[in-house]
């Protein structure tokens, strides 16, 4: 995007995953060239770089929940280079990678009394072609799982290296514990047992409290399946005192019961639900379980002119699903703009 002063854009998206990416495109192929995409990662599609191991198939489908694409924006199932490959070509040929901005995060949007949104930037070094934008309609399209908390007590240097926030570095076979009571911890969890290749792992879930209390519906109903049949070890109701290096170089977890236990790697997901700050901030209203409440037709929100699409309003994190709400909330911002 060209360096301009106090440039007003049609549409702003703010999340360059599959919802924003298909809403760029969407916007293009509507007639809407004058948008942006800001994103705080270093390029689109991020957890899909991240939580995706090398040559793992990316489907359609998420979870047996079923979803055909009604909007412009399709994919062949394919392995996890294959799928990028597919939309870096998919946004090469609808003329919009020069629309994405990456490496900025954003706090929140403002809609000042001239009817236009502009952001405000967790970091203070912003380039000068982005800041001064605003925009007439937002999208938010923003995925659920954030940066986690450190815990308080230390990470020993011997073993910093297993000591993780994602699961990107989780190796098959491996004794994993996710630390954490939130959605993020669950996804973690009941995701490792069923990623394939990954099927030899022995998955523990670790929380302070004994019981799921923090989780959405159907993280709560998917960690308890598994946990009841065995598949994801219970270690909740009690805290992590310390991690230390056992005698074979993996981690020694001290237990405050007075237990210890060894395992290949710890993951920690102590925060990182629906970003709710992030709403809320920028006058969204929430309802159960911090999702946003919207029209399940247009995804406006009560903000005029602020859309909310993708994971951020669904437990089902399906690919096919932020590509069908990219282009129902498209279609509704076109014809506001007329």
């Amino acid at each position: 995007m060209t360096q301009e002063a106090e440039k007003v854009v049609d549409l702003l998206i703010i999340g360059a995953g599959p919802g924003g990416m298909a809403s760029a495109i969407e916007a293009k192929l509507a007639g809407l060239d004058n948008i942006v995409v800001v994103d705080k990662a270093p390029h689109h599609n991020d957890m899909i770089h991240k939580f995706y191991k090398k040559g793992k198939r990316v489907d359609k489908d998420w979870m047996g929940i079923k979803a055909e694409f009604t909007g412009n924006v399709s994919f062949d199932e394919c392995s996890k280079e294959e799928y990028i490959q597919q939309m870096d070509d998919k946004l090469r040929d609808a003329g919009v990678l020069d629309k994405f901005e990456y490496n900025h995060d954003i706090l929140r949007v403002n809609k000042g009394k001239d009817g236009l949104f502009e952001m405000i930037f967790a970091q203070e070094k912003i380039a000068k072609n982005i800041k001064s934008i605003k925009a007439k309609n937002v999208i938010l399209s923003v995925g659920r799982m954030g940066k986690p908390n450190k815990p308080k007590y230390k990470f020993p240097r011997d073993i910093k290296a297993l000591l993780n926030f994602n699961l990107s570095k989780v190796e098959n076979g491996e004794r994993v514990m996710i630390v954490g009571g939130g959605d993020t911890a669950g996804e973690y969890a009941y995701g490792l047992v069923e990623l394939e290749g990954l099927q030899d792992c022995v998955v523990t879930l670790n929380y302070r409290k004994s019981e799921i209390t923090r989780m959405s519906p159907i993280n709560t109903k998917m960690c308890t399946k598994y946990l009841n049949n065995g598949k994801i070890l219970n270690k909740m109701g009690v805290d992590i005192e310390s991690v230390e290096p056992s005698p074979s170089g993996k981690i020694q977890v001290n237990f405050t019961d007075g237990t210890s236990a060894e395992y290949d790697r710890a993951v920690y997901a102590l925060g990182g639900t629906t970003p709710k700050d992030l709403l809320v901030n920028s006058g969204v209203k929430t309802g159960e379980w911090d999702v946003p409440v919207y029209n399940e037709t247009t995804f406006k929100t009560n903000v005029e002119g602020l859309y909310t699409i993708g994971d951020v309003i669904t437990d089902q994190g399906s690919i096919t699903l932020a590509f069908n709400n990219a282009s129902d909330a498209v279609k509704s911002i076109v014809q506001n703009l007329k």
